[in-house]
C-alpha cells in the first residue's frame, strides 16, 4: 500500500490499532513513537486526533465499549434476557481482549460508549421495575459478579494463598469438583444463580 493508499488517520483508526498494539505487545508497551511506526506515520501525526497518551487511553476505553454494544445487539425479552446480554457482551470482549481489560473496567469518564453502555444498563433495570432503588440494587449485583469473574479471570488479584498441594483434602475435593466446569460454564451458573435470586427476593412475592 501507498502513501496515497493509507487510508486517513482518525480517532478511531488509531484507537483500532492500538487496541491491535495492546493485543499483540501489551499495555506498558504501548507508546505514541511505537503506534505511530504501526500506522505507517510519525508519532507527531498521533497528535491531530489524540492529546496524549492519556487521550490514547482513552480513546481505547471508548473503542472497547463500542465493542461491548455491538456485541450487545438489540436482545428482546424480559429483563433477565437483558442481563444475560449486557453481562455476556462485557466479558466476551474482557477475553477478546485479556491485555486490555483494565481499560474496560475502568473507562475514561466522558467515554461516550460508555455512557451509552451505562443507558442500556438503565433501561434493562427500567424492565425489571418502576423503583429506581431495586433496579439499581439488582444491576449493581449483577456488575459484582461479571467484574468479579473478569478479575478472577484476568489474574488481576493475587494467586491462592496456600500452594494447591499444601491444600486440605476436602478443599481439594471442592477444586477438583469445580474443575468439572469450564470458565464459561462457571460463569453461566453464577450468573443464573444471580438472576434467580434477584428474581426470588424482589419479585416472587
Amino acid at each position: 500500500m501507498t502513501v496515497t493508499d493509507r487510508p486517513p488517520l482518525s480517532r478511531e483508526r488509531i484507537a483500532a490499532a492500538a487496541v491491535a498494539f495492546i493485543d499483540a505487545h501489551g499495555l506498558d508497551a504501548l507508546s505514541m513513537r511505537k503506534l505511530g511506526a504501526e500506522l505507517g506515520v510519525e508519532a507527531m501525526s498521533l497528535y491531530n486526533h489524540v492529546a496524549n497518551k492519556a487521550d490514547l487511553l482513552d480513546a481505547v476505553s471508548d473503542r472497547l465499549y463500542a465493542d461491548v454494544l455491538e456485541a450487545y445487539g438489540e436482545p428482546t425479552g424480559d429483563w433477565k434476557v437483558h442481563a444475560r446480554a449486557l453481562s455476556h457482551a462485557y466479558v466476551d470482549v474482557a477475553a477478546a481482549h485479556p491485555r486490555a481489560v483494565h481499560l474496560l473496567i475502568h473507562p475514561a469518564a466522558d467515554s461516550e460508549a460508555a455512557r451509552q453502555f451505562d443507558r442500556r444498563i438503565v433501561e434493562a433495570a427500567q424492565l425489571m421495575t418502576d423503583d429506581a432503588r431495586v433496579g439499581a440494587l439488582a444491576f449493581v449485583t449483577v456488575a459484582s459478579w461479571v467484574i468479579g469473574t473478569i478479575v478472577n479471570e484476568h489474574g488481576l488479584v493475587p494467586g491462592p494463598l496456600t500452594d494447591p498441594a499444601e491444600r486440605e483434602d476436602d478443599q481439594r475435593e471442592i477444586q477438583r469438583a469445580a474443575d468439572v466446569l469450564s470458565s464459561e460454564e462457571k460463569f453461566d451458573e453464577g450468573l443464573e444463580v444471580v438472576l434467580a435470586g434477584l428474581e426470588a427476593r424482589y419479585f416472587s412475592r
